[in-house]
C-alpha cells in the first residue's frame, strides 16, 4: 500500500485521515467512525477512486449493481457522513433541434433541459412509450441527430403492429409513416414492417406494386436511402452489401429506366 492514505485527511471530522485495514478504509479518529467499504455496489474500491471520494466529495459517474443484480450507473457522494449513491442527471448525445439545449433522460422520455425548472422557455421532448414502443436512448439519440430511421414494434390500441419514423410538427414529436412519392405512379411511398410500399397497391383502378425492400442483402435501407433512390433516381454513396458466404461488395441503388422496381450498380 502507498503513502496516499497518509495524505487523506477524513472529509467527515477533518481531524484523522483515512487508513486501509481488512474491512476497507477507515476514519484514524475512533470518535468519527466513517468509514468506506472494500466493495460498494459490487465494485471494488480502489485507492483511486477512495482518493477521487475523499478529496473530491464524488467520483465520476461508475457501473454499479444493486442488491437484485440489476446494473445502473451513478457517481457514489459522502452524504451525512456515509458514501451514497448520486445519480445525478444523465444528458443524451444531441441537443434539442428547438432551441439547442441538452436533452435529459427523464421517467417519461427525453426533456430539453429548457423545459424543466420554475420559468421553462422551451417544451420539446420526446416521449419514452409512443404507440406502446419503448424508444431507446439509441433511438432518440439518432433522432437528434437528423437520421431518419424506419422503427419496428409499434402498435395500435387494437394491438394491431406496424412501423414508422419519428418526426416533428409544430415542435412535437410524431410518427410519420409517409416517406416520399412513389417514383412509378406519384402515390404515397409508406414505411412497412418488410419494405416501403406505394400506399396504391390497392388500388382498384390502378394498382401499384413498387415497393422497396428494408433490407436488402445485409444492409438495412434507410429513410434518407429511400428518399434519394425515388427523387434522385439513385443512391449517393455505395452501400456495403453481403453475399451469403459473408463475401462483402459495394454497390449503389437505382431505380430502372421504367421506374418499376430497383436494381444495383
Amino acid at each position: 500500500m502507498s503513502d496516499t492514505n497518509n495524505l487523506m485527511i477524513c472529509p467527515v471530522c477533518g481531524r484523522g485521515t483515512m487508513v486501509h485495514d481488512e474491512q476497507g478504509w477507515k476514519c484514524s479518529e475512533q470518535s468519527c467512525g466513517f468509514v468506506i467499504p472494500d466493495r460498494l455496489f459490487d465494485l471494488e474500491m480502489t485507492e483511486e477512486l477512495v482518493t477521487q471520494l475523499v478529496k473530491h466529495g464524488h467520483t465520476g459517474v461508475l457501473s454499479l449493481q444493486n442488491r437484485d443484480g440489476q446494473h445502473f450507473k451513478a457517481a457514489l457522494v459522502i452524504r451525512n457522513g456515509k458514501v451514497a449513491v448520486s445519480s445525478g442527471v444523465h444528458y443524451i448525445d444531441g441537443v434539442c433541434p428547438i432551441c439547442g439545449g441538452r436533452m435529459r433522460k427523464t421517467s417519461k422520455g427525453y426533456r430539453c433541459e429548457n423545459s424543466l425548472g420554475e420559468h421553462p422557455s422551451c417544451d420539446f421532448m420526446i416521449p419514452g412509450i409512443i404507440c406502446n414502443r419503448r424508444i431507446t436512448e439509441q433511438d432518440a439519440v439518432e433522432f437528434l441527430k437528423g437520421k431518419h430511421i424506419a422503427l419496428e414494434g409499434f402498435a395500435s390500441n387494437e394491438w394491431k403492429m406496424f412501423a414508422s419514423s419519428l418526426s416533428i410538427a409544430e415542435g412535437k414529436v410524431k410518427l410519420e409513416s409517409r416517406v416520399t412519392k412513389c417514383p412509378h405512379c406519384g402515390g404515397d411511398l409508406h414505411v412497412g414492417l418488410k419494405a416501403y410500399n406505394c400506399a396504391n397497391y390497392r388500388n382498384a383502378e390502378h394498382p401499384c406494386k413498387f415497393s422497396i425492400w428494408r433490407n436488402i442483402s445485409g444492409h438495412t435501407v434507410s429513410v434518407e436511402e429511400v428518399k434519394q433512390i425515388c427523387e434522385q433516381g439513385v443512391t449517393k454513396d455505395s452501400i456495403e452489401f453481403y453475399k451469403e458466404d459473408g463475401t462483402v461488395y459495394y454497390k449503389r441503388l437505382q431505380l430502372t429506366p421504367e421506374k418499376d422496381r430497383i436494381i444495383m450498380i
